[in-house]
């Protein structure tokens, strides 16, 4: 099952949203809407190697127990996908 809680960031222009992604369909389905060249940071510890959007969606496994927090800004340099343990 897929949650999200979202959150408006203090600046104008700016989404914080957070996903629960247990299998890698749901992350596929998750970053539909998102560019394919935006950027991935990835938790140290996390036994995934991506730098966008695109990386992640190419990927064949997915660990269980990730988060997938979203960060949309009007300047799409600033945004960014980060990959996290749930806890």
């Amino acid at each position: 099952m897929m949650s999200a809680a979202a959150e408006a960031s203090p600046g104008l222009g700016k989404t914080d949203v957070r996903y629960s992604a247990n299998t890698i369909e749901e992350m596929q389905k998750l970053l539909l809407g998102y560019r394919d060249n935006m950027r991935v940071e990835v938790e140290t510890g996390v036994a995934i190697t991506a730098k966008t959007v695109a990386d992640l969606r190419a990927l064949s496994t997915w660990p269980d127990r990730l988060v997938l927090s979203i960060h949309v800004d009007l300047d799409p340099r600033l945004s960014v996908v980060t990959v996290e343990r749930a806890f």
